[in-house]
């Protein structure tokens, strides 16, 4: 299946989208307005001879989103020269499907770039790699350095850390993002003009290389045993409604069953869900919310209760 033009028009403009957010909207805007475009940058997309259409897909919930977004809308309004329609992932999972990250993950957003015939040029995923490539290794070196993280795992999961730890990677990744935020925006744009110009390799491209979340090993438990959930949330980006669902959820169906859910507010974009240290659900590796039932089956799994 391939997006016409037909389906590409039913998506909203970029303003349209914009005045229907219910969440993060004033971070969005600030965005746009913190953006500084290089001349060189501008003259490219000024140039082209033809406008390039741009369907995105996304969500008001989404870190990443909210990041780059902004200067996508930048850009069009700047040059002229980009035809914006943008798709909510969840209520058109018909075109989100046929951009899945390595082929299985929802994850967003995601720029898909067609020429005036709609032909497609490619597309982007959800940030640009050498931010990732620079997270991994701002990560690994914070493991290996930092006195709060000493004789922790780096693949220990987020609700295992020592709130001491906890505090200490939120304060190093603001930190990053204050320092990075320039050039991970000028990435963006360079990336989308690599698309544009034809200088990446394969007619559809995934220029976003995550280094994927670790688990820890851990032993079955035995027939009947409780198990402790944890689910961490970004509570600046408004996620507190899924977190509460999927609690809900799980308390209705396991009742006295489990022996914990925890519920630890954090940043960053952040969706985790761990079964007995686990992660059975990552917002950053498999994209997007998970289903209550995928959640409920992983408990399952773990408690060796039949379904």
């Amino acid at each position: 299946m391939t997006v016409t033009k037909e389906r590409f028009l039913q998506g909203m403009t970029y303003a349209e989208y914009k005045a229907q957010m219910t969440r993060n909207q004033e971070q969005f805007i600030e965005n746009e307005r913190a953006l500084a475009l290089h001349a060189a940058d501008l003259a490219f997309f000024q140039q082209l001879s033809h406008a390039v259409h741009v369907l995105v897909i996304t969500e008001d919930w989404c870190g990443d989103a909210i990041a780059n977004v902004p200067i996508l809308g930048r850009l069009a309004e700047a040059t002229g020269k980009l035809d914006v329609r943008v798709f909510l992932r969840d209520q058109n999972l018909d075109i989100m499907d046929q951009y899945l990250k390595e082929g299985k993950h929802r994850s967003i957003p995601v720029f898909v770039l067609f020429d005036a015939d709609f032909r497609e040029l490619g597309y982007w995923i959800e940030r640009p790699a050498a931010i990732s490539v620079k997270i991994a290794e701002m990560r690994g070196d914070l493991f290996a350095n930092d006195p709060a993280l000493a004789g922790i795992a780096p693949d220990t999961p987020f609700g295992d850390l020592p709130e001491t730890a906890r505090q200490r990677l939120g304060q190093a990744f603001g930190q990053f993002r204050a320092e990075h935020r320039d050039f991970a925006n000028q990435e963006v744009i360079r990336e989308l003009r690599g698309l544009i110009s034809g200088q990446t390799v394969g007619p559809v491209v995934d220029t976003h290389a995550r280094v994927p979340t670790r688990t820890r090993a851990t032993h079955a438990p035995e027939a009947g045993q409780p198990v402790k959930i944890q689910i961490t949330y970004c509570a600046a980006c408004g996620y507190e409604p899924q977190t509460l669902e999927l609690t809900s959820a799980l308390m209705h169906e396991f009742l006295y069953d489990l022996a914990a859910i925890e519920i630890i507010p954090w940043q960053d974009g952040t969706f985790d869900v761990s079964v007995n240290g686990e992660l059975v659900h990552s917002m950053a590796r498999d994209g997007g919310f998970p289903e209550n039932a995928t959640i409920i089956a992983a408990v399952r799994a773990r408690m060796a209760v039949p379904a």
